[in-house]
């Protein structure tokens, strides 16, 4: 057999299989039953109802069934089909939960059910639901009893398990579902003195826990950062889980004196756990939530850390250096010259770097030390730091400019008070090695003071364009044009009417094709349906309903409001209701009938013919 006739022969015999198990599953009798898996359940406790529909894929099933003492709702739905000997067997089997209202024994009735248009009924059920509460209850002194083997001459007899009901939830300490700490490494501080806090909030991890509002942290006197994103962690306390937020700052007091700072509250919502509805307590309800109950109940939490007590004392007085500007800490210092050579006349660029712990937001400038014959001029900071703004790298760069042949940089000192050490120090930067020569125009101030004063013979007034300017004053050869306001300027103005022009052209681009898309405008596309309803009124185009159709839709659109064409609206459509919703079908209308509705519509109309 070639490779051809044996792909043939394969691909026959799979069509005759899939033709035959079609067959199959169309000729299968539908057959429809209910069973109870658990007919007999305990007071609390919830049992299943199965509805199985064999030979259909589909049926119809209610929603719920009516039981007193007992609810019975449809949950889902599952389909099987099994094939044995070529024969298909399709079955759907929907799933009811049954929840006890009350004890006693009950009869379910039978369900009527709908399958490929046939009905069917089950047979009624009986269930049943005891009273666990009238079971004895042991001593509380007496231990429970082992399970005992079946008395001899009864084998095989047992007796009932009793899951006993889980006890009430017993009321929440919510103290110990969510508390919070400060910690401030130091509680006596210098007048402007700054210092990290820590505010951690635990919660207890097994219930859930809902931030709903800011940090509310401060008090008069004191300056607080703003707090970051708080980091999330989990730590575990005498036995229990907590989910930890931590909140990170620095703050610093103004003047001196005690301040006691109120406790930081941070506002939050907890899901306590409610008791559970009768029903709802079955260990497999329990198993598909996870462990978990749906009924909690929601709680506002304001959630509280102790207050914090600062004293405040002053700087000392004794010992201030003059360099002092008010940093508080402990730092430290390093200096570079960026251009070490630089041309004649050209500024020098020296860099102070200050790095360390402590108040850099109220930090002052270093001063400059042996800064004879140069030129400074006050510098620029920048600050690098972590996210506390409480340690980090505060840069000054200072621009120099010699007035004389130099070979050194000035000096550098910065003075700062030690909390910790409760005194004063200072550093200082020696002069840096460079080479550094003055411009052409460089003169001392001295003797461009004396060349003021004294021009020399020949030479011009300071009044004229080539005197020696003072420093500080404006150059007299060089002018500024004055500020003008953008709509009194002519290329401004220019440049907004065409912006214009460009923007009302486009939108008229834009809006033409806009119209054209959707079919011209909508005064034209009504015009074009009412043209194409009236053809199909005067052509018969399609059946008797397919008429009416149009001739109601025609009334709606072409015609004046009148009592006439109110007559001939109702009249229409009642008969086009008989023909769509009755039994007799459709069939194509009378040409002498469509030809005096034609006239009818034309003559409401004020048209002679449509």
């Amino acid at each position: 057999m070639t490779p051809f006739l044996s792909r043939v022969l394969r691909m026959g015999c799979l069509a005759a299989l899939s033709m035959l198990t079609v067959l199959s599953a169309v000729g299968a009798d539908i057959s429809v039953t209910a069973e109870l898996p658990r007919p007999e359940v305990n007071s609390g406790e919830m049992s299943e109802l199965q509805i199985r529909v064999s030979g259909a894929q589909q049926a119809d099933v209610p929603q719920q069934i009516a039981v007193d003492g007992l609810q019975v709702r449809l949950t889902g739905q599952s389909t099987q089909v099994q094939m044995v000997n070529f024969k298909v067997t399709s079955s759907a089997v929907y799933s009811y939960i049954i929840m006890p209202l009350r004890t006693g024994a009950f009869t379910i009735p039978g369900v009527t059910v709908t399958a490929d248009g046939r009905q069917f009924r089950t047979a009624p059920l009986q269930f049943s639901v005891a009273d666990t509460r009238a079971a004895s209850v042991p001593p509380p002194a007496q231990q429970p009893l082992a399970a005992q083997p079946p008395p001899a001459g009864y084998p095989g007899l047992q007796q009932p398990v009793r899951r006993p009901r889980p006890a009430p939830p017993r009321p929440t300490d919510l103290s110990r579902v969510a508390f919070g700490e400060i910690n401030c490494p130091r509680k006596t501080l210098y007048a402007g003195e700054v210092v990290p806090v820590e505010i951690r909030y635990y919660f207890d991890a097994q219930y859930q826990v809902q931030v709903r509002g800011k940090l509310d942290f401060g008090a008069e006197g004191v300056v607080i950062e703003r707090f970051g994103e708080p980091k999330e962690s989990r730590e575990e306390r005498d036995g229990t889980i907590y989910n930890v937020l931590t909140f990170r700052t620095v703050l610093s007091a103004i003047k001196p004196g005690p301040i006691d700072i109120p406790e930081a509250k941070l506002e939050s919502q907890v899901q306590i756990p409610g008791a559970v509805p009768p029903g709802f307590d079955d260990p497999v309800f329990r198993q598909l939530l996870g462990g978990n109950t749906p009924f909690a109940e929601p709680k506002d939490l304001t959630v509280k850390s102790a207050p914090l007590h600062l004293d405040i004392v002053p700087l000392p007085k004794e010992g201030r250096p003059d360099s002092f500007t008010g940093a508080i800490g402990q730092f430290d210092i390093d200096a570079i010259v960026q251009n070490p050579k630089p041309a004649a006349g050209d500024p020098v660029s020296l860099s102070v770097k200050i790095g360390g712990k402590g108040n850099f937001k109220g930090m002052g400038a270093p001063v400059l030390t042996q800064e004879e014959g140069w030129r400074s001029y006050p510098p620029t900071d920048r600050f690098e730091g972590t996210d506390d703004s409480y340690s980090g790298v505060k840069s000054f760069e200072y621009t120099l400019i010699a007035l004389e042949r130099k070979s050194s940089s000035p000096g550098v000192e910065f003075s700062y008070f030690d909390p910790v050490a409760a005194k004063y120090v200072t550093l200082s930067s020696k002069p840096l090695p460079l080479t550094a020569m003055p411009g052409a125009t460089n003169q001392p101030v001295g003797a461009t003071t004396d060349a003021v004063k004294n021009p020399p013979a020949g030479a011009k007034s300071p009044s004229s364009a080539s005197a020696v300017v003072k420093e500080g004053d404006p150059y007299p050869t060089i002018t500024l044009r004055s500020w003008q306001c953008p709509v009194r300027r002519s290329e401004f103005v220019i440049a907004s009417l065409a912006m214009l022009i460009v923007a009302v052209a486009l939108a008229s681009v834009l809006g033409y094709r806009h119209i054209q898309m959707h079919g011209g405008t909508a005064r034209a596309r009504r015009r074009r349906q009412i043209a194409d309803l009236a053809a199909v009124i005067r052509d018969g185009r399609g059946d008797e309903a397919a008429v009416l159709e149009a001739a109601l839709e025609y009334a709606e659109l072409a015609l004046p409001d009148s009592e006439k064409r109110q007559a001939l609206v109702e009249s229409l459509r009642s008969r086009h209701d008989q023909l769509k919703y009755g039994l007799g079908g459709s069939r194509p209308m009378d040409d002498a009938e469509r030809r005096r509705l034609a006239a009818d519509l034309a003559e409401l109309s004020g048209k002679s013919s449509l």
